[in-house]
Order: structure tokens, then C-alpha cells, then sequence
């Protein structure tokens, strides 16, 4: 099965095929089509498009984001040493109209001579929004490791070492809770940098439970792993994660590579 990210990656590689496919034709046509029906017709069908490719961005972000959280699966990604946990909503999908609109804005613009200078600096703006679009990735990374709980939503970095946590939690979240709690006996051991609101302090870290896991699942593995060391080496490998479900009594399923 396609995973979500890759069906967003491969999505946004054909926006920016498209914008920049629609650009250069209708800057062509606008050169050597005299009577300009057929750059009519390419700036509107091209416009059209971009706003049905950003609707559909817009609303399946929405849908990502108010899925049920007891719809969400208890499972994880078995990756690179480490389980990874996707987020909700694929961030890229925000960008998708800026990079969708780029090429055909200056298709329209590139032949005037009144606008060629706007026409440069928004092409240098849209270079800048698509490589922003791709270095955001999907949307914060989360992972839990053999040496810890990592998180980077890259302006807020935060490493918590399995050491620091106390034993015997966290606890369960409910259904409809937003952020789990984590209390740690060693704040020392947790490492951060940026700032974002709502986060919690070192003392009690807080993780927001908006990502594709199931949150009792996702509690009760942190749990699992504070309470039982020897079990943390084989975390990211796909004989842990087997015995990671069996443990937490969890009906087996394959993990995801």
C-alpha cells in the first residue's frame, strides 16, 4: 500500500511539473499566438485548476486533522533504527497552491515589459516558497528511539532520554485529550531548543496528539519503555515491534517499512 506521505510527494512533484509545464506555454503562446485565444484559454484553464487542486488540499488537510483519534491505528512505522509516528495532516499540502499558481502567473507576466521585473522577483519568491514546501517535509518528526523520545517540529527541537522519564507513566490519555503529559524524574536529561507555545516545560513535557497513532497506543508503548530498559536497544527493529503489540496486547499487524 502507498503510504499518505508518498501519495503527497508524488502529488507535490506533479504541481510543480505543471507550473512550470503551464508557465512556459503560456509565455510561449503569448509570443507567437497573434490573436491570444489560446492564452485565454491556458491562463483560465490553468487557473481553474489550481483552485481545484487547492481546494482538495484544503479539504483533505481538514479531513486528516478532524479524523476521529479512535479511528486512528495503534501502529507505528518500522524505520532507519527508530518506530516513527506520520503526522495527521501533511503540511506540504499548504504550499500546494503557492507552487500550483507560481508558473502560470508568470507565463502571463514574463512577455511585458512593464512587468518583467516583477516577473523575476516573483519567480525568485516562488523558487524560495516551493524549496520552503519541500524542506518543511510532511510535518513534525516523531520517533521513538533506542536512546529516547524525539520530536522536531523544526522551529521547536526536543529530545526526551528514556532515563529521564518517570516510572509508571504516562498516563492513559482519553479520546478526546489534544496533548499527552510526560513527567520526568531527570529533567537534565531532556534536551530542547525553540519555543512553541503549549510544549510544557522540561519538568513535564508535553507531546501533542496530533499524529497518525492511536493515543492509548502511543502512551502505553512511551510507558512500556519507561518501565522496561532492556527492551529499549531492540526498539526500530521489526522483532521489537512484533513483541512491542504482543506485550501491550495488541492484535499483530505488519509493520510498516
Amino acid at each position: 500500500m502507498i503510504s499518505r506521505t508518498r501519495i503527497v510527494t508524488f502529488a507535490l512533484a506533479g504541481a510543480i511539473l505543471f507550473s512550470l509545464a503551464s508557465g512556459v506555454a503560456i509565455a510561449w503562446f503569448d509570443a507567437h499566438d497573434p490573436d491570444g485565444v489560446t492564452v485565454v484559454v491556458l491562463v483560465f484553464g490553468s487557473y481553474g485548476l489550481v483552485l481545484l487542486a487547492a481546494l482538495a488540499g484544503i479539504v483533505a488537510n481538514i479531513a486528516f486533522l478532524a479524523s476521529p483519534r479512535f479511528h486512528r491505528h495503534p501502529r507505528f512505522t518500522v524505520r532507519r533504527g527508530a518506530f516513527w509516528v506520520p503526522p495527521v495532516a501533511d503540511m506540504r499540502l499548504n504550499g500546494l497552491m503557492g507552487v500550483l499558481f507560481a508558473g502560470p502567473l508568470l507565463g502571463t507576466m514574463w512577455n511585458s515589459l512593464d512587468d518583467y521585473g516583477l516577473a523575476i522577483a516573483y519567480a525568485v519568491f516562488a523558487i524560495l516558497l516551493g524549496a520552503a514546501t519541500v524542506a518543511i517535509g510532511p510535518g513534525p518528526t516523531f520517533e521513538l528511539r533506542p536512546t529516547g523520545i524525539y520530536w522536531n517540529a523544526r522551529i521547536f527541537y526536543r529530545f526526551i532520554s528514556w532515563e529521564a522519564l518517570a516510572p509508571g507513566g504516562p498516563n492513559r490519555p482519553r479520546l478526546s485529550d489534544t496533548r499527552l503529559t510526560l513527567i520526568t524524574t531527570r529533567p537534565e536529561l531532556v534536551r530542547q531548543r525553540g519555543v512553541r507555545l503549549g510544549s510544557g516545560t522540561p519538568e513535564r513535557p508535553i507531546l501533542p496528539l496530533s499524529m497518525n497513532v492511536h493515543p492509548v497506543f502511543l502512551a502505553d508503548a512511551i510507558h512500556w519503555y519507561a518501565d522496561h530498559p532492556a527492551d529499549r536497544a531492540a526498539i526500530g527493529t521489526a522483532a521489537e515491534y512484533d513483541r512491542l503489540l504482543a506485550a501491550l496486547g495488541v492484535r499483530p499487524a505488519p509493520a510498516t517499512v
